[in-house]
């Protein structure tokens, strides 16, 4: 019977004992944070909105069909809007709370 050594290995930056995210560089700034949240809210919006109740009016048009499938675009325009929001509220809810120094007032900097 033959042995196996397996060789000694120092653990890598990723191993199971540190975060499973590792941050590179500066810490995002919270403003840009936001905004950023807030561009990926708009566009994943427009496009719950938009797609279903166009969608729904050209079919109408094509069947003849006139408000029925508008008015269907619509309601699943409502459940996309609500899926969206849900799914920004979990992520920002998820992000790291930024600390903030307290700031000295007036009479503090003056003393």
């Amino acid at each position: 019977m033959t042995e196996t050594k397996t060789p000694e290995t120092t653990p890598s930056p990723t191993s199971a004992t540190r975060s499973s995210q590792v941050t590179v560089g500066k810490p995002e700034n919270p403003q840009s944070v936001f905004v950023g949240m807030a561009l990926d809210m708009s566009w994943r919006l427009a496009v719950a909105v938009l797609v279903p109740i166009i969608g729904g009016f050209e079919l109408d048009s094509h069947l003849g069909t006139t408000p029925l499938l508008t008015v269907i675009g619509f309601l699943v325009a409502i459940a996309g809007v609500v899926i969206v929001m849900r799914q920004t509220v979990r992520t920002a809810n998820q992000m790291p709370v930024a600390k903030v120094a307290p700031t000295k007032s007036k009479q503090e900097k003056q003393s």
